[in-house]
């Protein structure tokens, strides 16, 4: 999955599931966390909603600020930690052969 799909995808779970407004206008910089888009609640859901729709369990020292700051932050959590669950499962697979 590219990076512009899944920001969009992040885009518009937030635009209809957080703020409820299909006119809201998130780029991929819009500052989620300082803009108060995001709260501890909302970010929750948000990492609930990534591990349904992208199979990505997020372990709660990700978590951060940094890492939620805005859509292209997300976008590329959730990237790095499908690659790394890739990773994981090519290893587990090599190991039994």
């Amino acid at each position: 999955m590219e990076h512009a799909d899944v920001l969009e995808t992040i885009r518009k779970y937030l635009v209809d599931e957080v703020l409820e407004d299909a006119n809201a206008n998130l780029t991929g910089d819009t500052p989620l966390l300082e803009w108060g888009v995001l709260s501890s609640m909302s970010t929750m859901r948000l990492v609930s909603f990534l591990s349904e729709r992208f199979g990505v369990a997020v372990p709660t020292d990700e978590v951060v600020g940094q890492n939620f700051k805005d859509l292209d932050s997300i976008t590329r959590l959730v990237l790095r930690m499908r690659a790394e669950s890739t990773e994981a499962d090519v290893a587990a697979q090599a190991g039994r052969s």
